[in-house]
């Protein structure tokens, strides 16, 4: 759904699907580590691991420019990029959608907190926030984290909840990338 209005206005588009994920499932009675253990460090670095093979792999495409590299994350994916980003110094602009400090974010451990790692991402950032995001709300998850990151960074919030439309967010994620990257070629 999100990935096809980027293909078709010219960029190629890279998906890791992380263990765990819907695509991807834990096995049949798995338990989630509690969010301040070991075992959750683990899950958070080989999730980690998983994105930066992707990018490494992107590297290997003559046919892509390495230079040009972008993130987009979505809700969780945008709170896990907030981890990634701060280490994987590759990607050249970032979008986070309806990304917000979530309350458990102060019970892990400082290994794996996006609270520890947010100001720490160097690279150009947008954030695209719900006025009445249901599951970040906006004064209270979703400014914080825009007040803990660093420039360059820009904010655009919408009238909606935790997902916005494809007709804004497209067009906004879009106009982002081609200031950040350039228009694309065709």
């Amino acid at each position: 759904m999100f990935a096809a209005p980027f293909i078709k206005s010219g960029r190629a588009v890279f998906a890791v699907v992380l263990k765990g994920y819907v695509e991807r499932p834990f096995p049949n009675g798995y338990a989630l580590p509690d969010n301040s253990t070991v075992e959750f460090r683990k899950q958070m670095v080989n999730w980690i691991t998983d994105l930066r093979r992707g990018v490494d792999y992107l590297e290997t495409r003559d046919d892509l420019n390495k230079d040009k590299i972008g993130f987009l994350g979505i809700s969780n994916g945008a709170n896990v990029g907030l981890v990634l980003t701060a280490i994987e110094t590759r990607y050249k602009t970032l979008v986070f959608e309806s990304a917000g400090l979530e309350k458990d974010f102060r019970t892990r451990i400082n290994e794996t907190s996006p609270i520890k790692f947010a100001s720490q991402i160097k690279t150009q950032k947008l954030v695209i926030n719900g006025r009445y995001d249901e599951t970040f709300p906006l004064n209270t998850d979703a400014k914080p984290l825009f007040k803990l990151l660093r420039e360059p960074k820009k904010i655009v919030l919408y009238d909606g909840g935790h997902i916005p439309t494809l007709e804004f967010f497209v067009p906004t994620a879009n106009n982002w990338l081609d200031e950040t990257l350039g228009n694309v070629t065709k």
